[in-house]
């Protein structure tokens, strides 16, 4: 073959793996442009979206979300479940531990439904539920997760066809066993009997959270993940506050969205809270989930982040005279009752800047745009309408506040 021949070759070999690079969807920029196009993002940060009407180069502190066209849920029942000490919770298609070596602690590795595995420091998790078809989860399982002792780790095992509960020392992992402690002396017991494990408040520790930009991944599958991003090409790369870092197959990506200090999510702020009970019963409000289960779903339309709230409550963030845009979608969770009706408000520094007509359970969410003037108190809040609280499930989807 010429050389001319062997150039041919090589451009038509190379090209369906260049054309593999990067991710095709919808960009929303945080000044609220929607440009669609080829997504690329290198290691520092550099963001490019190759498009028909020109590319367009940023800086991933001017993104707000990104979404792959004709990307659809598909999520898979995991039998097994791991809580962090960072907040987060991750579901997995199986469990196996790793030991301490070379200077690293005992690790747990997590596969997760969508494939992607992540090796977890010990000392970062904050419980596992090991399940299966025919392990019911352990009696005092939820009260033990809800309020774990202090400084004891608790131990649920089947043996012999039998539960048993035990305080202990978790020491430490291997392949298919758990090590520990029991009143001074040093056990192991197979992983495939355990049932869960619930670690004690103080045998562990939160890791220190990465500093913004953070980006939030949706999979398809139905896990979330958070941390620093730290590449998307021909997969995509993430490294969690824990130090794994993960590789995400791009097909596996539902919804990305960045926080930066141009940018933060609502529900990433602790308000001060003000609540009046309805029925003699005060219902609790929810950051990235309403109250009838995670994320909104308004009109058939889905949002992955938001505050979730039941009448009458009212948050207030403490904004510090930070931002100029206050941005939310608000309506009625499909999920809530046929009745319900609901009034939505917003207020800046103490007085009303916007107040709803009534909002009702089918109706379409209504976009906000809100300028904030640097304000430094940022209020949201939902009323009792006519029907006083019948599933009102009030949504303020994808609220965010915005620097210019």
């Amino acid at each position: 073959m010429t050389r001319c021949g062997w150039i041919v070759l090589a451009a038509a070999v190379l090209a369906p793996v260049l054309a593999a690079q990067g991710l095709r969807g919808e960009l929303q920029t945080i000044d609220g442009r929607k440009l669609t196009g080829m997504l690329t993002i290198d290691a520092g940060g550099a963001v490019r979206l190759v498009r028909d009407g020109g590319d367009v180069t940023l800086a991933l502190t001017d993104v707000a979300s990104f979404a792959p066209l004709d990307a659809a849920r598909n999520e898979v029942k995991a039998p097994h479940r791991v809580w962090l000490r960072s907040g987060h919770e991750l579901p997995a298609r199986s469990l196996r531990g790793r030991p301490a070596a070379d200077g690293q602690p005992a690790m747990l590795t997590v596969e997760l439904p969508s494939g992607v595995t992540v090796d977890l420091p010990i000392g970062f998790l904050r419980a596992v539920r090991h399940g299966g078809s025919e392990r019911a989860e352990p009696a005092l399982f939820a009260r033990d997760l809800a309020d774990p002792a202090d400084n004891d780790d608790v131990l649920f095992v089947q043996k012999d066809g039998q539960s048993h509960r035990s305080q202990v020392t978790i020491t430490g992992l291997e392949p298919d066993r758990v090590d520990f402690q029991l009143r001074g002396t040093a056990y192991d017991f197979p992983l495939a009997g355990v049932t869960g494990i619930v670690f004690g408040r103080n045998t562990g520790f939160a890791p220190d959270r990465q500093p913004r930009p953070r980006t939030l991944l949706d999979l398809t599958t139905g896990e979330r993940l958070e941390g620093r991003l730290l590449g998307l090409d021909t997969d995509l790369r993430l490294r969690l506050d824990e130090g794994a870092e993960v590789h995400v197959p791009l097909a596996a990506l539902h919804h990305l969205s960045v926080a930066s200090d141009r940018l933060v999510w609502l529900s990433e702020l602790q308000p001060k809270v003000e609540q009046t009970s309805a029925f003699d019963r005060v219902w609790p409000w929810d950051n990235d989930r309403s109250a009838g289960g995670p994320g909104f779903v308004i009109a058939g339309a889905a949002f992955e982040r938001g505050i979730g709230m039941v009448p009458r409550t009212r948050l207030t963030y403490d904004l510090g005279g930070n931002y100029d845009v206050f941005e939310a979608a608000i309506g009625i969770d499909d999920r809530g009752g046929p009745a319900a009706h609901a009034v939505f408000r917003v207020l800046v520094d103490g007085k009303v800047v916007f107040e709803s007509a009534p909002k009702v359970l089918g109706e379409p969410a209504t976009p906000l745009h809100i300028e904030l003037g640097r304000c430094h108190q940022l209020a949201i809040e939902v009323d009792f309408g006519k029907n006083y609280d019948l599933g009102d499930f009030c949504a303020f989807a994808d609220a965010r506040v915005v620097q210019r």
